[in-house]
């Protein structure tokens, strides 16, 4: 029982950095995911259409592709924190984006080169969280697709789609080479992540009443004040 109410336990700075910490290690594979691009990758599992194990997500966070390559764990006791660390993110996400989507946002990095400047702060760039949400997307293609297919559900993926592929899609190019629209992007991933959760998460509530033959209930609208992510 103390196991699983520690999974209730969102992690603190410190347990952040320790994560951080071993993503950018030796111990992992060179292109393991850092902390930003994990953060992203986990809030795409627990935003999407269907339930996935980590069993199934776990190599993509260690190797691009899901290669099998795996840490060098210094003992079980390592293995089992980290993967404590993991979990307890990817609950800490899920209910902050289900009970308090206003407080949500995006794990960024700041630009090293300017950081503790805020007079002149490079612009945050999201490319990593914004790849590591594709990365979760693409575990359930064809899933997503009624995303894609709604009326607004492009519009809500298009900034993470853009800060994702930007630099080698001709598409997006125009939006991340512009400073400002790109700014603009990074602005819009809080809303956009509670609308593609919400999104989802009603689909899933409407199709448990209809198993149960009760009536679905309407889509609340998800809002989120547009700000600076730090």
């Amino acid at each position: 029982m103390a196991e699983l109410r520690a999974l209730d336990e969102p992690l603190q700075d410190p347990e952040l950095d320790e994560l951080e910490t071993f993503l950018a290690s030796d111990a992992v594979p060179k292109d393991c995911m850092d902390l930003e691009m994990l953060d992203g990758f986990l809030t795409a599992i627990v935003s999407g259409p269907e339930t996935i194990q980590p069993s199934e997500w776990l190599p993509q966070v260690w190797s691009d592709g899901g290669r099998t390559a795996t840490p060098a764990f210094a003992n079980n006791d390592q293995a089992q924190r980290i993967m404590g660390l993991m979990l307890r993110h990817l609950v800490g996400i899920q209910r902050t984006l289900t009970e308090s989507p206003t407080r949500f946002r995006p794990l960024l990095y700041v630009p090293e080169e300017r950081e503790g400047d805020d007079s002149s702060r490079a612009p945050l760039e999201a490319t990593a969280w914004c790849e590591g949400y594709m990365a979760g997307v693409r575990l359930r293609d064809e899933a997503w697709q009624p995303l894609y297919d709604a009326q607004d559900g492009r519009d809500w993926i298009f900034p993470i789609e853009a800060l994702a592929f930007g630099d080698q899609d001709p598409e997006f190019a125009e939006w991340v080479d512009d400073k400002e629209r790109r700014e603009s992007l990074v602005d819009e991933l809080p809303v956009a992540t509670v609308l593609i959760y919400r999104f989802w998460f009603e689909r899933r509530r409407g199709g448990e009443a209809r198993r149960g033959g009760t009536r679905r209930e309407p889509v609340e609208s998800a809002r989120k004040s547009r700000q600076r992510l730090h």
